[in-house]
């Protein structure tokens, strides 16, 4: 391909031709795959999110920012859909850590979701501790099985039973009151 100085030609910066710089094949491909991937794992990441934190808001915020991440690292990644996952659930965990610093420090409150937006399920969900909240949100929602959960979470397969069956024993009696 030609290249055309325009420097010296007598054509003002303003009227020079903008083309998009030339993109190997390759990184075509990956921007292709990228981009089937955020269309077939946004919403369910979102749902997933929303499981974890209490607001759609806040929930597509952090599956934003994990997508942010896959895209860094996509090049190296050998199953981006469970980097994915996993990145959703350390964004949630963060956020959450976040809150509760801000709530014992005396910051800013947070703001309680809107009354319209409200479900009885995601209300007794929020009820539960972060980690019996994650295992049954990632089992039920996101249909992990145990192992992939223990992965998600960094904790052992046995930590996750434990948390799944204490989590759906305190959610029956939330849901009762």
């Amino acid at each position: 391909m030609d290249t055309i100085c325009y420097m010296n030609s007598g054509v003002s910066e303003s009227e020079q031709p903008i083309s998009p710089p030339a993109v190997p094949a390759g990184e075509v491909y990956e921007v292709a795959a990228f981009d089937d991937l955020y269309r077939r794992e946004y919403e369910p990441m979102v749902r997933l999110a929303r499981g974890l934190v209490d607001t759609t808001e806040f929930a597509e915020e952090v599956v934003q920012d994990a997508f942010a991440k896959v895209l860094d690292r996509w090049g190296r990644l050998d199953r981006p859909g469970a980097y994915l996952r996993t990145a959703v659930v350390n964004g949630a965990r963060s956020e959450l850590r976040k809150r509760e610093v801000r709530r014992r420090v005396g910051l800013r409150p947070f703001a309680a979701p809107e009354p319209g937006e409200s479900d009885y399920l995601l209300d007794a969900l929020n009820q539960l501790s972060n980690r019996q909240k994650t295992a049954l949100v990632l089992k039920f929602y996101a249909d992990m099985s145990e192992k992939e959960i223990a992965q998600a979470m960094g904790v052992r397969p046995g930590t996750v039973k434990s948390a799944t069956a204490r989590g759906l024993a305190e959610l029956r009696k939330a849901i009762k009151r």
